[in-house]
Formats: C-alpha cells, structure tokens, sequence
C-alpha cells in the first residue's frame, strides 16, 4: 500500500502548519487545524458508533465544515457520501436508503432549499440515520432527537484524538451520487487507492507546487470539483471554492490572492467574460485554466490562450473515471479543444456496440482506463457488469457513453453524448427524471422533455406538455409544484402546450412534437 492521504496532510501540518489549505470567502482552514479537526470530528463519529465502511451523509454547500466532514469521515475508514444541497424530499428518498447512511450531516439550508425540512419529512419511514447533526441553531430544529446541532456534537461527543485508518487497496474511498436515468440514484463506489494516484498523477503532470493557488468554479459535492481542488492539495498547495458563483466575486479574489490556477466551466467562462469592466481586474497572476463539464467551444478557448496569456487544459472525465483525456493548449494549439488525447497515466479504447475497436475515420463508444475508474455501482450489479470491463492485467476500463471519432495518432473527438443527458450549464439533467415528475402534476396528461441550444447555458429544458381539459400550463406554476420535489435547475426552462404527445409503439415521437404545438 502506498502512502495515504493523511500521510500527505500530516506531512504538510508539520512542514508548513498555518499554510491555508483551503479558502471559502474569508473562512480558512490551515493543514495544522485541518489534522486536528478531523481528529476531533472523527473521534465524534466514533462514539456514534461509526466504523470502517460505515457511510456518512453530508447534504451541505461549499463551506469548511463541508471539507472537515467529509475527511473526518476518510481519516476513520468510513465513506462519506456528498450529496446535492439542492435536493428536495423526493429526491432524497431515493438517495438516502439507497446509500444506507447511518449518520448525516446538514446544512440549514441552501438557496431556496430548506434542507432540514426536507430531510425531516422522511423521518421515520424512509431516514435510516441514528443521527443527524445540523449545522443551524437550536430553533431551526425538528423537536425529533435524531436532530442535534454541531455545537451538541462537539460537546457531547467529540474527543481530540483519532488515529488515521490504514486502508486496504480496494477499499472504497467514498460514494458519489448522480440522479441517474429517470431518477434512480447511481451511487458509485470510488477507490482510494486509485483515487489518490489518478489525483496525483495529473497534479504532477500539471506541475502543480505548494506554491500554487487554485480557484475553482465547481461545488464540492460534485466528484470533479472535488477531485480537481485534491490535484493541488496533494502537492500542498492552496485551493479555494465559493459557496455560490458570482463573477464579480470571483474576479475579486483572483486579483487579491494572486491566484495562479482557476478551474471553469464554458458557461462560467462566457459569464466572465461578459462582467463589466472585465479588463480592469489583474489577471496575470493566472498560468493555467482548467475546462470541464462542457464542450469548449475553440473560440472562447482562443480568448484565454491569445488575449489572455493563459494554458488552457481541457478535459473530458466523469465521476467514474476521474480525469480521462485532455486537450491542452501549449500542446495541442492548432487542434480543436474537442480532440483529446490520452495522458501518460491513461488508456483509450473506441468500441462499436459489439465491443469491438473501430477503425481510424470511425466513430464509437469511448472507453477508458484510469487507476480511478470506480469498482463499481453499489448496490447494482448488473449495471456494473454492463459499464465496468477487466482486462487480462485486471485493470478496470469504463464505458462512458460519450461518443467520439478515432483520430490518426491515437487522439479522438468528441461527437456527443449517447443518452438522453440535457447539459444545463454545469448540471447534467435527465429527461426522463423531468418527465416523470411531470407527470405526477394532476393536471397533465402527457410530458415530454427536450432540450433546445442556449447562448448562455448551453442547453435550456424543454417542456412539452398534454394538458387535462382545457388546463393552462405555465413555467411559474411548474416551478411551484417542482420546489422540494427536484433541484430547481431542473424546473423546465420553456414550456410548450401540445394537444397530443405524439407516440409511436409507446415511445415519444420527439420530431415531431414542434408540429403539434398550440396556436
């Protein structure tokens, strides 16, 4: 077994121990109160009865308590298990016995979410915690004893002292959680051990030191801004994070702290762009910029590389596999940022539907092997059977779905997505999840669910909607019956009123449906 994350962290504490690990707003977190909170954090979690494989529920934005949770959780053996903040009680009913937590840890709220109502309404049928620890005063509380605050926790059982665990290689590291197709939680089981390499293969592949300063764009709940801000802290540098995006903002705190690394989205990258006064904020601090999440369009990225100075690094990776294949500006400049290669430490294959590798020219399934590739959906075997391949080096490969063309030298392009994925600005929305709560509303006979170009957030929802009788359907009235029923990027963005979903042997006629609006 090689070294363990606290391994890094300790080592950082004692070198460097009131070196900033991590920055949310003006909240920080030192490498030195980083060891000795998980330690505290972790010790209380003990006393829950909390043990190796045991998982640990964190329903919270970005914020350091957030990061002490979640490690406090990895420093004890048990997985902690992010989920969106964003989430309403149906979406939690899901989520929750499906990842079988036995404690969780909340925030009060987050936006317009009410967390702790959202929770509390599942409990006792459908909440299996022994505990839930809130982050919010006494008052915002359910009068239920499974709810205590953070200041109860601390003082009721939370000790100084928890000896880092040592894992075993395959040992699971945490669960990750997408909504997955029509809803059904996809909870993937992601590996420590390859989780650590495949981090710190690409923050040494992007010479990353403990002199750099990261600014991302992601939440941390999500595996990729996650797993992007542990590149840097595993070569002991700085990573920062917002609780919300705002541009101005972020802007603000490149040019204050000097930061040399920020991680974007597109969508992020054009509302940037378009901040008044953008030219006044002193960028030059800035070597690298990380995209991911979306397609980069090449003229956005020429912007940053020519008019700003900026390596830009493109990437195409998943919860599954971490970091997959990159485009990388300083190498790959004169290419489109949609030809990607694959890095030292990762494999490419491109299979046609028998399993079978295409040929140069030819267009195919990407498949991928990186230490990180999850080992495998819990609680589902058949669909880890089906997206989960070995080879005879038993190495994992996983079959991503994204469809891309085999280039000359080993490269390939990307053509799209193979599902039914609507890609909201850097949310991944299902249809079918849109669909079906659709058509739980009493006044809506039939729902499809689309997605239509967006100048600014990429894809917009689409709503296509049978009314019952002459019931009148607007966006307002969807966005009341959604709320704490679905994350409100899921609320459709457009609504259009058909008289007939068109079907053919049960399936929508998605061409259809324009020819059957209303008048």
């Amino acid at each position: 077994m090689r070294k363990t994350f606290f391994d890094y962290y300790g080592k950082y504490a004692a070198e460097t121990p009131d070196k900033v690990l991590l920055r949310i707003d003006e909240n920080t977190l030192t490498y030195r109160e980083f060891m000795e909170m998980t330690a505290r954090l972790g010790s209380g979690m003990q006393k829950l009865g909390i043990k190796p494989n045991d998982k640990v529920g964190i329903i919270m934005p970005n914020s350091i308590e957030w990061y002490l949770v979640y490690w406090s959780a990895i420093r004890i053996g048990a997985q902690p298990v992010p989920m969106d903040p964003q989430s309403g009680s149906l979406e939690l009913s899901r989520l929750i016995p499906a990842t079988t937590v036995k404690i969780c840890f909340l925030a009060e709220r987050y936006r317009n979410n009410r967390i702790i109502d959202a929770v509390s309404a599942l409990v006792p049928g459908q909440l299996s915690q022994d505990k839930c620890i809130c982050f919010a005063p006494q008052e915002a509380l359910p009068a239920d004893p499974v709810f205590i605050t953070e200041d109860t926790f601390l003082r009721d059982y939370c000790g100084m002292e928890c000896a880092p665990f040592t894992p075993e290689p395959e040992h699971t590291m945490s669960l990750a959680c997408t909504s997955g197709s029509t809803g059904t939680p996809k909870v993937l089981a992601v590996p420590y051990e390859g989780f650590l390499i495949s981090q710190e293969d690409m923050g040494s592949h992007l010479h990353f030191t403990a002199g750099d300063v990261m600014m991302l764009g992601m939440t941390l709940y999500h595996q990729g801004g996650f797993g992007m801000g542990l590149q840097m802290t595993l070569k002991g540098g700085t990573v920062l994070y917002q609780p919300q995006f705002n541009p101005v903002t972020f802007l603000e705190t490149v040019q204050k702290y000097h930061i040399s690394v920020i991680q974007l989205t597109s969508t992020l990258a054009k509302v940037l762009l378009s901040t008044p006064d953008f030219d006044k904020y002193d960028l030059s601090s800035v070597r690298v910029c990380y995209f991911a999440g979306e397609v980069l369009p090449k003229e956005l990225a020429d912007i940053f590389v020519h008019r700003l100075g900026i390596r830009v690094i493109n990437v195409i990776g998943s919860s599954e596999t971490a970091t997959m294949v990159v485009w990388d500006s300083q190498l790959d400049g004169d290419t489109d940022p949609s030809d990607f290669k694959k890095l030292p430490f990762t494999d490419v294959k491109v299979l046609d539907e028998n399993r079978n590798e295409v040929n140069e020219g030819e267009t195919g399934e990407l498949c991928v092997f990186t230490d990180a590739v999850i080992t495998e959906y819990f609680g589902n075997p058949e669909l880890s059977a089906e997206k989960i391949l070995r080879d005879e080096q038993g190495r994992r490969w996983f079959c991503t779905g994204d469809l891309v063309t085999k280039l000359p030298g080993g490269a390939v392009r990307f053509a799209g997505r193979s599902k039914r994925i609507i890609k909201r600005g850097g949310n991944l929305v299902h249809a079918e999840e849109v669909e079906a709560c659709l058509l739980t509303h009493p006044d809506i006979a039939a729902a499809a669910v689309t997605d239509e170009p967006h100048p600014v957030i990429g894809q917009q929802i689409v709503a296509y909607i049978q009314p019952k009788g002459d019931a009148r359907i607007t966006r307002g009235a969807l966005a009341h019956y959604f709320d704490g029923k679905l994350s409100a990027y899921k609320i459709p963005d457009k609504v259009v009123l058909v008289e007939e979903i068109p079907k053919d042997i049960g399936k929508i006629q998605f061409k259809y449906l324009r020819k059957k609006e209303y008048k």
